[in-house]
């Protein structure tokens, strides 16, 4: 159990690590300057507090993760108890898109608010956005690759094991 809680704090502190990184590369091509590395991890950082906390509402405001588990829902019938699986399902999936968008303009603001040109004045909000639209389709190219990878292993693993 340690083990793991240190395998998952290490994993945090790499990819915020990487974020960071990441994010200077964004506001880079889109503002024309790149930012201090501090600055960029410190804005990663408030992003991902922020966006922890109004998932956490946004979850709450939704309804979703209640009543997910256990028979109870609908008084032992398996049929209405998958029915009610599958519309908690979907309201976590209307929760998910909702809390993309929601973290893309928190990673604007954040930027706009953290980030500043080299004379001290900010990038501007359409900027900001631009730059956080940039890092987040960047995030999802690395892990679509990272996955795709991680398959062909666990495929190549898993040949190997069968031999």
């Amino acid at each position: 159990m340690g083990g793991a809680l240190v395998i998952m704090l290490v994993a945090v502190i790499v990819g915020l690590l990487i974020a960071g990184l990441i994010l200077k590369f964004s506001v880079r091509l889109v503002a024309g300057f790149s930012p201090g590395y501090g600055r960029a991890l410190l804005t990663v950082l408030a992003a991902a507090v922020l966006g922890f906390i109004v998932n956490i509402v946004l979850t709450m405001v939704f309804g979703v993760g209640g009543g997910m588990m256990g028979g109870g829902l609908a008084g032992g019938d398996p049929d209405a108890a998958a029915a009610a699986m599958a519309g908690a399902g979907m309201a976590m999936m209307g929760v998910m898109a909702v809390s993309a968008i929601v973290n893309l303009f928190i990673l604007a603001a954040c930027i706009n608010w953290i980030i500043k040109r080299p004379g001290g004045i900010a990038i501007g909000f359409g900027r900001s956005l631009l730059a956080a639209l940039l890092y987040l389709v960047i995030f999802v190219v690395i892990g679509i690759i990272f996955g795709v990878v991680m398959g062909m292993l666990g495929m190549g693993a898993g040949m190997m094991a069968g031999m």
